[in-house]
């Protein structure tokens, strides 16, 4: 099941803009799935939920129909805990590359796949509408 972007915004714990600066191979067992993947950053941005500074997020999930995979780069996360650990809260759609200052975002708000290259602040901006809406 992959969340549309309403649903996506309302159920992460946190939503970040983090700058990875590296990825590496791992073994890390959760509530949930076991992780092989940990990427490393710096918290640039939070829209919601309260972290900063460092953060680690996991991904490469034993779950074969869907598996998030994290490099090096500026990311849109949308997060959740499985147990202790940070990861996607909805799967790879929950991690959104930051390509020239745009992210690949909905197309409209209740379609969970169409997607086009939509300038960042207007992605902020449209989770912070949803967010007080919400």
């Amino acid at each position: 099941y992959y969340a549309g972007k309403k649903e996506m915004i309302a159920k992460a714990q946190c939503i970040v803009i983090v700058d990875i600066t590296s990825v590496a191979n791992t073994e890390k067992k959760a509530t949930g799935w076991t992780y092989r993947q940990k990427a490393i950053g710096t918290v640039e941005r939070c829209l919601k939920g309260n972290v900063d500074g460092e953060i680690t997020v996991y991904g490469m999930e034993n779950f074969i129909c869907a598996k998030c995979r994290y490099t090096t780069g500026r990311f849109l996360l949308f997060l959740r805990t499985d147990g202790n650990p940070w990861v996607a809260s909805n799967w790879h759609l929950g991690i959104r590359p930051i390509t020239n200052r745009n992210v690949e975002w909905f197309t409209s708000a209740g379609d969970r796949f169409g997607m086009e290259q939509v300038p960042l602040s207007n992605v902020i901006s449209d989770i912070q509408r949803v967010l007080q809406n919400n």
